[in-house]
């Protein structure tokens, strides 16, 4: 397991489960960006406290099972914010959902 912390002036969060570091390069810059103080992910869940970055077989990349008919490839992270916990996706280009049903922002 991977334990990974990102510093900045507003927040301490903890990377956990599948390693940041190897991500494909568009999936690492998406979760950092999805991820960052004033991200979408913050601004749905609260300051951020830990991302649970989660795999199959190794491999974090995978398409939606929130949405059957989304084609585009996810990663799922378990994302623990001081107002929710949820499970989201995060797509390459840097957005992402934060429930099911959800259009990717």
């Amino acid at each position: 397991m991977s334990r990974f912390f990102s510093n900045s002036a507003r927040s301490l969060v903890r990377f956990l489960g599948f390693s940041v570091d190897k991500l494909p390069p568009g999936f690492r810059d998406a979760t950092h960006n999805f991820t960052k103080p004033g991200g979408v992910a913050e601004q749905e869940l609260g300051t951020l406290k830990e991302v649970y970055i989660k795999s199959r077989n190794g491999n974090p990349v995978h398409q939606s099972h929130f949405n059957r008919e989304d084609k585009a490839f996810v990663i799922s992270a378990r994302i623990v914010g001081s107002k929710a916990t949820r499970t989201c996706h995060i797509y390459e280009n840097g957005s992402g959902t934060t429930r099911k049903g959800e259009d990717a922002r």
